[in-house]
């Protein structure tokens, strides 16, 4: 199972989940072979990611990787910051996630 962002997704690209809206009303089904029309549509409803194909994720050339030690910091000083939240809550689960990444990102400079 590979989560990527609907910026990121590409005609091809085959769901493996079914996608809904923010509201939860069902866009897309499990098994859809992405278009450019599905893609304009997601945008469109504010959706943010998709769930896909492992096989259909992009390669980043551009990743970047660090050691497990600056990993577990980033995600402790983060685990501070969310103290006062239930960490297993599907929003803060995702800001976590997106939280990481985007302190990652930072160390790309």
């Amino acid at each position: 199972m590979a989560k990527i962002k609907v910026k990121d997704l590409s005609v091809g690209m085959t769901l493996i989940a079914d996608v809904c809206d923010l509201n939860g009303r069902f866009l897309l089904g499990e098994g859809c072979e992405i278009n450019e029309k599905h893609i304009k549509a997601l945008n469109a409803w504010g959706v943010i990611s998709a769930e896909i194909r492992d096989e259909d994720m992009p390669v980043n050339k551009n990743a970047l990787t660090i050691s497990p030690e600056i990993y577990n910091t980033i995600e402790q000083q983060l685990a501070t910051r969310l103290i006062h939240n239930k960490l297993d809550h599907p929003f803060i689960d995702e800001l976590q996630k997106e939280s990481i990444r985007f302190f990652v990102e930072q160390l790309k400079g």
